[in-house]
């Protein structure tokens, strides 16, 4: 019973820690895995041996919380005095002693246990954020991946339609007989292309399928394209949203709490611990039973060792606030760059979309219409798929850029945005 609630605990901690990252509509009605991201990533949740392992930790710095702050065991003694061959034992002695923690220190110690596991929470928040980012990376190669196959199954297409076109228009002369040859190759260089990318997507699959936890060669869904950005974000919103649940910036000012406790229970130094004792003599041998009480204190004549103690708890704390500082503006540096990589790389794409690929898809039309009527050189028309198909697999490239800077932002975050 105990193993199974256990159990549970971690499983409901997985869940509260990856549910920020899952949208309301992949949280109320799943869909296939590895058609969208947030499919694969709700697989992590129950598969990932990372995400295990960080619940695990966050759970075990939890459970030490009930330990702290407890005082030490009684010491319970059985002595007997006066032994000899002649009278037996002279005196029996049942005796406990236990030392009490005063001052405070025990609610020092259990507050001290918990920031400590505050910040073991955030550390297996940040691993959660981490796993997810690069998992939503994954998963935009492997939509980019899938999306470059179909372009080289088009041009496969497209090529093979020209050479059966050249095949059944023209004789055996020499020149047309070059331009034979010449779609013959080209056909087999798209064949080349075609098992180049499909090595490819398995190849994405593969890399997403150990993020996930699962063996390499368990087939996803086919993905059903890039994941939507919101709309209407700002760097001073993400920067802000950043600052308030970023889990290393959290972690880090667990830190301090921890480093404050710790200073404060160093500070206490002085002030002793307390014995208290209680002893029951028996006399077998005649006389009267008596009692003997016990109060007791170790004097803190180690001044140099003590304050030694107190200065290293006070850089502790220094250093912990110095680190927490560093991370916050670390944090803010790290999200406006990727913020102005992610503005970059959408601007790209609005070129490519706007400027580029119109043109590229019109350059086809027309020498696939020329040389049709044969006014147009074979060149021409293979020149002009490749214009094309070159555009596209560069607008693919940027949108992985896209979503792999937008996965840097979520991370920071920590969370969906």
């Amino acid at each position: 019973m105990k193993r199974a609630g256990r159990i549970t605990r971690l499983a409901l901690l997985g869940a509260v820690t990856v549910l920020p990252w899952l949208s309301p509509a992949v949280a109320g009605k799943a869909s296939p895995p590895g058609a969208t991201s947030d499919s694969v990533v709700a697989l992590a949740r129950r598969l990932s041996p990372e995400l295990v392992a960080a619940a695990y930790d966050a759970e075990a710095a939890r459970q030490s919380v009930g330990a702290a702050g407890a005082q030490p065991d009684p010491f319970v003694k059985f002595e007997a005095w006066g032994v000899n061959a002649q009278r037996g034992v002279g005196e029996r002695r049942v005796g406990v002693q236990q030392e009490l923690k005063l001052w405070g220190k025990t609610g020092l110690e259990r507050d001290i246990a918990a920031a400590e596991a505050d910040v073991a929470s955030h550390k297996a928040r940040a691993t959660t954020a981490d796993l997810i980012a690069r998992i939503r990376t994954v998963h935009a190669e492997y939509n980019a991946a899938d999306a470059a196959l179909e372009l080289s199954r088009e041009l496969k297409r497209r090529v093979d339609e020209l050479l059966g076109l050249l095949q059944s228009r023209y004789g055996a002369t020499a020149v047309d007989q070059q331009d034979v040859i010449k779609g013959r190759i080209e056909a087999s260089t798209a064949d080349v292309d075609v098992v180049r990318r499909e090595g490819e997507l398995r190849a994405v699959m593969a890399r997403l399928n150990a993020l996930v936890g699962r063996p390499p060669l368990t087939p996803f869904a086919r993905p059903s394209g890039f994941r939507r950005l919101k709309p209407g974000l700002t760097l001073a919103m993400v920067q802000s949203r950043a600052r308030g649940a970023n889990p290393v910036l959290a972690a880090s000012a667990s830190e301090i709490v921890a480093a404050k406790g710790t200073k404060a229970l160093k500070d206490l130094n002085y002030y002793p611990n307390v014995t208290l004792g209680a002893l029951y003599v028996q006399r077998p041998g005649g006389g009267a039973d008596t009692g003997e009480f016990l109060l007791g204190f170790k004097a803190p004549l180690q001044y140099e060792a003590k304050d030694a103690e107190q200065r290293a708890a006070t850089s502790r704390l220094g250093a912990a606030h110095a680190r927490n500082d560093a991370v916050r503006l670390k944090l803010d540096g790290d999200v406006a760059a990727i913020w102005f990589g992610l503005e970059a790389a959408g601007k790209a794409i609005r070129i490519h979309e706007t400027r580029q690929l119109p043109p590229a898809r019109e350059s086809v039309a027309v020498s696939k219409n020329g040389f049709e009527a044969g006014s147009t050189d074979l060149a021409f028309v293979l020149e002009a798929e490749r214009r094309l198909r070159n555009v596209h697999l560069e607008l693919l490239k940027l949108r992985v850029e896209e979503q792999t800077r937008y996965a840097e932002l979520e991370r920071m975050a920590g969370g969906t945005l």
